[in-house]
C-alpha cells in the first residue's frame, strides 16, 4: 500500500530542512523516524519501556468510551502520528465497519507499517495512508481534505510530548473543526520528572537518537540526557555533545492533569473524559473541539 506524500516531504525539501536544522543545532523529532533503521530502533525502544501489552487496557477503555459516542457509519479516523498503528487498530475494532482509516506520520516506514497492520487486523477497512510533517507542512488542510468524510475522529497519540505546546497545538487546532472528536495522549509525571528519567537515560534511547548524528556527519560525541523547565512544564531533553558542537536532539514534555487542561483550553480543546495508566505516567484524553 503506497502512501501519498505531501510535497514538503519531497527528498530535496527534506534535505534542505535537515541541513538547516543541523546548522541551527536543533533537530526536530521527525528526523528520528525517517529510515527503516530508526523506525526499528524506536519500535524496539517502545516495546521495552512502554510495552503495548501494558498500555492495552488503558487504550481499550478509551476506545470503548470513544466508540460509544461515535454513531457515524461512514466516518473517518485520522491518526496524526500513527506510529506502528497498534493503538489505532484497537480503536478501529470498536468503530462501525464503514469507518475509513487515514494513518499519517512523518515516517513513511511507520505509515506503511500502520496501514499493513490495519489491513490485516481490520479487513475490509478503506485505508488511505498519508505522509506529512504536521509541524511544518503548509496547505495541510487542502492536502488531507480530499481523503476525509464529513464526520471526523482524530487521534493524536505520542506527539504532544515531543513539542513545546506553542509549536504544535496551533498546527493541530488548524486541522480540527467544531464538533470533531479528538483522542490524544500525554505523558504525565505524577511523582516528578526525576522518577521517569531512567526511561530516557538509557542505552536503547541513546542508540536510537545517536542514529541521526551518526548518519548525518555530526562530529563524534555522546548523547546526554537531562531535565529542564519550560515555564511551568518540565521536560526531558537529549543533546548530542562533542568537543566542537552541541546539538539538541529530542524533548519529552511531561504534564500534570491541571497543567494539561490549562494548556489545551486556549485552543478550544476541552477534556471530557480521561483514562490514566496504572502507574499514572500516561493518560489518554477524550476531547471535544469547541
Amino acid at each position: 500500500m503506497t502512501p501519498t506524500v505531501h510535497p514538503s516531504q519531497s527528498p530535496a525539501r527534506v534535505d534542505i530542512e535537515r541541513a538547516e536544522c543541523i546548522r541551527a543545532g536543533r533537530i526536530p523529532a521527525k528526523f528520528h523516524y525517517e529510515t527503516p533503521r530508526q523506525a526499528e530502533l524506536w519500535l524496539a525502544l517502545h516495546e521495552e519501556f512502554a510495552p503495548p501489552a501494558d498500555l492495552a487496557p488503558l487504550y481499550e477503555q478509551a476506545a470503548q468510551a470513544t466508540a460509544s459516542r461515535w454513531p457515524h457509519a461512514k466516518g473517518t479516523l485520522i491518526a496524526l502520528g500513527c506510529g506502528g498503528g497498534e493503538k489505532d487498530c484497537q480503536l478501529l475494532k470498536h468503530l462501525p465497519d464503514g469507518t475509513r482509516y487515514v494513518p499519517t506520520d512523518v515516517s513513511e516506514p511507520l505509515v506503511r507499517k500502520a496501514a499493513s497492520l490495519a489491513d490485516r487486523e481490520c479487513p475490509g477497512t478503506e485505508i488511505i495512508p498519508l505522509v506529512f510533517d504536521l509541524a511544518s507542512a503548509d496547505s495541510l488542510n487542502e492536502f488531507i481534505e480530499l481523503h476525509l468524510t464529513a464526520n471526523r475522529l482524530f487521534t493524536f497519540f505520542g506527539l504532544l510530548p515531543n513539542f513545546a505546546p506553542s509549536e504544535i497545538l496551533p498546527k493541530l487546532r488548524a486541522l480540527l473543526t467544531q464538533g470533531n472528536i479528538l483522542l490524544l495522549s500525554a505523558n504525565l509525571a505524577p511523582s516528578g520528572i526525576e522518577a521517569i528519567l531512567p526511561q530516557y537515560d538509557n542505552e536503547p534511547t541513546r542508540q536510537w537518537l545517536a542514529e541521526f548524528p551518526r548518519t548525518n556527519g555530526l562530529p563524534e560525541g555522546e548523547v546526554i540526557v537531562s531535565t529542564e523547565m519550560d515555564g511551568d512544564l518540565e521536560h526531558i531533553i537529549a543533546r548530542h555533545v562533542s568537543p566542537s558542537k552541541t546539538t539538541g536532539l529530542f524533548v519529552s514534555y511531561r504534564y500534570t492533569l491541571p497543567l494539561l487542561r490549562d494548556t489545551l483550553e486556549p485552543y478550544g480543546i476541552q477534556i471530557e473524559q480521561e483514562f490514566i495508566s496504572a502507574n499514572g505516567e500516561e493518560g489518554v484524553f477524550l476531547c471535544a473541539v469547541q
